[in-house]
């Protein structure tokens, strides 16, 4: 259940699809979203992201500049992260076998810290701190406005390069592990860790960073922003000694300027997590039983 395997020698694989829909959105498409969704899965486990392949399923008529449009992306997100597309494959498909491209990639890279603990959900401990890089949601919100027509003015989605602004938290001796809250958004990371872990978590709805245009889109569409995808937003767990120096090296970076603590590990009730609402009441925070917002990746 973690975002990538270690292979030997500290190094690290990954592979995805992407599907979205559509493929062209406020903040970003599917080629960045494809360098980035594999990049960030690296990121996440102390893995600098080094090489990327690329493979392409193309649909009959989808038009040449559209498609130099997405590869053009994906290439200067390659070369923003300093990932090197080492190979690649194309197929082209009858017309109505697919909507007109899906990609998929595999992501190579390799710990810059092979001597420090592995970065998983089983370190996680009683009092660890949950830190969360900045608003969530902005991907399923974005998307969500360009399929249902709604104007949302300012709203792109957070589709970006996790690594640079990760990687000087792997200078803190105490990080436990982190996690980029793509499908299922911020509330599937959290109950996902806390089954893992067989602790329970307690987060403050107030701490939570929010964006007034992505809980505009949710009060309109009826989604709850806890479950909206992200794709430039992680979850970190640190145990508090380190807290403070965390967020502020978050801080520095340009993606996390509303980086926050939202809450922390607990034994009790394990397994589950609870949220303490705006109304000082508590909520228990679910998995989804579905995808509220299919084919956000």
């Amino acid at each position: 259940m973690e975002d990538c395997a270690f292979i030997g020698d500290g190094m690290a694989v990954t592979m995805d699809g992407f599907t979205v829909s559509p493929h062209e959105f406020p903040g970003g498409d599917i080629g960045r979203l494809a360098v980035c969704g594999s990049a960030n899965d690296l990121a996440v486990r102390g893995v600098e992201p080094l090489y990327l392949t690329l493979s392409l399923i193309i649909e009959e008529g989808l038009e040449p500049t559209e498609l130099d449009r997405y590869m053009e992306s994906a290439a200067r997100t390659s070369a923003e992260g300093g990932i090197t597309l080492v190979a690649g494959d194309t197929k082209v498909v009858p017309h109505g076998a697919a909507d007109r491209l899906f990609l998929t990639t595999c992501a190579i890279g390799k710990r810059v810290s092979a001597a420090a603990p592995v970065l998983q959900t089983s370190n996680l401990q009683e009092g660890d701190v949950l830190i969360l890089s900045t608003a969530p949601g902005r991907h399923g919100a974005a998307l969500a406005a360009v399929r249902f027509g709604l104007s949302a003015p300012g709203l792109t989605s957070d589709c970006a390069l996790l690594w640079p602004s990760l990687k000087p938290l792997l200078d803190f001796s105490s990080l436990r592990c982190m996690r980029d809250c793509t499908r299922g958004g911020l509330g599937t990371v959290l109950c996902e860790w806390a089954e893992a872990a067989s602790l329970g978590i307690e987060v403050a709805e107030a701490e939570i960073p929010a964006r007034a245009e992505v809980h505009a889109v949710c009060d309109i569409l009826g989604f709850d922003p806890l479950y909206l995808a992200s794709e430039g937003c992680a979850l970190v767990a640190v145990a508090p000694k380190d807290a403070e120096g965390c967020l502020a090296a978050l801080r520095q970076s340009p993606l996390c300027r509303d980086a926050a603590v939202i809450g922390r590990v607990v034994a009790a009730h394990p397994r589950m997590v609870g949220m303490k609402t705006r109304f000082s009441g508590l909520r228990y925070v679910e998995m989804p039983a579905g995808e509220i917002l299919p084919r956000i990746c």
